[in-house]
């Protein structure tokens, strides 16, 4: 044993304190503690804010230097540590020898005992002393052996949570991922639609101009010609007036007469003449010494009326989807339902019709469909709800349950929202439909078949109330529930 004796006298300095080992490529830190190069990279690879292991001294610069001293000690120390593995073979012989390095700093005993109370090692004077007086204790590698139990299960739960963080990290990015894709697939959609309007607007505008432009080049060129034609007139007026006040001018009397020409004679006379003859109706009637005006104004009404409605109402005709105009299909309707003649409106029975029973007919639920299926393309359409205490409106798939028990699903072939207690739902939810700022009096219903999108809006200001979002593979009919007898449920261009 003397040989090993230099080693128990230098144990601290030659066991890494992070591996409990014989130091490998020892650096030494600012702070003066040496480790295994492996060791220190290690521990601060896994922390934020370096830190030496020993002192906990912050070395934000994560600085070291080879211990070139301590690496040759460690190197002459290999017979002895040799010599000192053959004396303590296995772990745990280890473990007990390195639990005789640490002393109690009150009795300068071993820390054998781990204290469960206080949660530390302590001696076997600790043990008997008033301090401890009371508590639980355990073997020091016993507890150890417990406490790494619990770690590796802490372990082993972190990694679990780590596992499903690691899912929910990859399905939180696809979404991210999803969502930006959507984003710029709806973009250029958005600036399509405002496209179509503002191109509309603008060939309405340019048409519109054009059109007044025309109106008034053609005013405009009869007035100018009539202008042409008084100038004209006023020309050969003032000639024969001319020629008159030189005759007038005349001192010699025969010269006078031998001035009047036939041609003043005969401009005297067809004065003469329109002057006798000053009837509304002659005055319109243009006499040679008569000019006409030629009366003209612009459309005003055209230019300046109701023009942003009257544009309005064209731009409908061009939007798409328009406003669906939907009749009603008896084959479906409850027999407690009575449909008008031309299939435009329905009502609550004041008995039960005596109608064929067929796979279509609803026989539990006061319901109705549309007689229009889509198989594709856009479509909307507008309920007027008023103040009904309770409806539902939406789609249903052709070949949906109409049934007994109805359940009303997107699985079974349903997509509706529904009012009941004063709050809207919706089946996809467990909570009602919230963020309604006002009470729709009127519900916009939109399918887009091929986007596989139904939409429900209030149909007053166009705010979104709530959107499905599936793949459409038949035919879907409006479905109408009218609820409660108080009020009748009223379709724009239908009267439920």
């Amino acid at each position: 044993m003397a040989a090993g004796k230099p080693l128990h006298d230098l144990a601290e300095d030659l066991l890494c304190s992070i591996c409990l080992d014989l130091f490998k490529e020892p650096v030494v830190l600012e702070c003066g503690h040496s480790f295994c190069k492996s060791c220190i990279d290690k521990a601060w690879d896994s922390e934020k804010n370096s830190s030496c292991p020993e002192c906990r001294e912050a070395l934000p610069s994560k600085m070291y230097t080879v211990n070139r001293q301590l690496c040759k000690v460690v190197e002459s120390s290999q017979k002895f540590w040799q010599y000192d593995k053959e004396e303590i073979p296995n772990q745990d012989q280890k473990s007990h020898y390195l639990l005789g390095l640490h002393e109690c700093t009150e009795h300068n005993e071993a820390l054998k005992v781990f204290c469960q109370d206080d949660g530390c090692p302590v001696c076997v004077i600790c043990m008997i002393s008033s301090t401890h007086k009371g508590h639980t204790f355990l073997p020091i590698l016993e507890a150890v052996s417990i406490f790494q139990d619990k770690l590796k299960n802490t372990v082993s739960s972190l990694e679990v949570k780590m596992k499903h963080l690691k899912e929910y990290q990859s399905n939180q990015e696809q979404n991210i991922s999803g969502i930006k894709d959507e984003a710029q697939s709806l973009e250029p959609h958005i600036t399509s639609e405002f496209a179509k309007l503002r191109q509309f607007l603008q060939d309405k505008e340019q048409k519109l101009v054009q059109q007044l432009k025309d109106e008034a080049a053609g005013i405009l060129e009869k007035m100018t010609e009539n202008l042409d034609n008084i100038e004209e007139m006023n020309k050969a007026i003032q000639d024969d007036k001319s020629n008159i006040e030189s005759i007038l001018q005349q001192k010699d009397p025969v010269l006078f007469f031998r001035g009047i020409t036939d041609e003043i004679k005969s401009v005297m006379k067809r004065l003469e003449e329109e002057e006798e003859k000053e009837d509304i109706q002659k005055k319109k009637r243009k006499g040679v010494f008569n000019g006409e005006l030629v009366p003209g104004s612009l459309s005003l009404g055209v230019y300046r009326g109701p023009l942003q409605y009257s544009i309005w109402k064209e731009m409908l005709s061009v939007i798409n989807p328009g406003l669906s105009h939907l009749t009603l299909d008896p084959n479906t309707a409850h027999p407690w339902l009575s449909l008008c003649k031309d299939l435009t409106g329905v009502a609550h029975s004041v008995a039960k019709l005596h109608l064929p029973d067929n796979p279509k007919r609803y026989d539990t639920r006061h319901s109705v469909l549309g007689s229009q299926g889509f198989t594709s393309g856009r479509h909307y359409w507008e309920v007027e709800v008023g103040c009904k205490p309770d409806w539902e409106l939406g789609v249903t798939k052709e070949s949906s349950n109409r049934k007994g028990i109805v359940a009303m699903r997107p699985k079974d072939g349903y997509w509706v929202i529904y009012l009941s207690n004063k709050m809207y739902w919706s089946v996809d939810l467990s909570v009602p439909l919230l963020g309604l700022s006002m009470k729709p009096q009127k519900i916009g219903v939109y399918l887009d078949y091929e986007g596989g999108q139904v939409s429900f809006y209030n149909a007053g200001n166009m705010s979104h109330i709530y959107t499905f979002s599936d793949a459409f593979t038949e035919g879907l009919y409006p479905y109408f529930w009218l609820g409660s007898y108080s009020k009748p449920l009223k379709l724009f261009h239908l009267k439920l």
